[in-house]
């Protein structure tokens, strides 16, 4: 499966969205906010106008970079969005926020979205007693997520959970005993969702090209 393995540290600072803010990077080492401008020879110097294609673009790539999603997923979730009743863009992020991967990051049982879905990959986890190992798997509330007994002893593992301790836990979600999984409680309101997108952007360029 085709995966993004860029560094992150450079696209966060040409979309200006410090990595502090969606993983556990040390903010003093953080690259947005040690050069705050986009990377190259003239990013510190460049002046650059901005379209309405290119914010609404900008949207649509902080929202992949949030989430650890390839183009495909993103216009499959806008479609499914779309589809949907209610508002598209607050429809969008509560599917988004749904994934398990991005729960298990809410959690803090991972310190970043690549890690979270490594997590899964590799069957660390068991949804509702039952393995998984899909990270887009998408969950209901009431649904329940816990570590593999074996699993949880890892040392990435505490360490991920040692690292992500002082993080601010969302209140759809709740983290079971001392990090030993998480239950799902409820579908989330866009104020609580910890992503700073404009999400009627990102949904006037998918309609744009529908």
């Amino acid at each position: 499966m085709a995966r993004e393995l860029g560094p992150r540290g450079k696209l966060c600072r040409r979309l200006g969205i410090p990595l502090s803010h969606i993983s556990a990077k040390d903010p003093d080492k953080d690259p947005v906010l040690r050069r705050p401008y986009p990377p190259g020879q003239h990013g510190a110097t460049a002046r650059a106008t901005v379209s309405d294609f290119a914010q609404r673009l900008r949207e649509k790539q902080k929202l992949k970079l949030y989430y650890g999603l390839l183009e495909k997923q993103c216009r499959r979730a806008f479609l499914e969005a779309r589809r949907s009743p209610g508002n598209t863009g607050k429809v969008l992020m509560q599917l988004l926020e749904s994934r398990l991967d991005a729960l298990v990051l809410r959690a803090g049982l991972a310190t970043s979205i690549r890690q979270a879905r490594q997590f899964v990959r590799h069957g660390y986890f068991q949804l509702d007693g039952r393995k998984v190992d899909i990270p887009s798997q998408r969950l209901k509330p009431g649904n329940e997520v816990r570590f593999h007994a074996s699993h949880l002893k890892l040392t990435a593992v505490q360490e991920a959970l040692g690292r992500m301790k002082a993080r601010k836990v969302p209140a759809y979600v709740q983290v079971l005993g001392e990090g030993e999984g998480l239950r799902f409680m409820r579908l989330p309101e866009r104020e609580e969702i910890p992503v700073e997108v404009n999400e009627p952007f990102i949904v006037e360029y998918y309609a744009q090209r529908s």
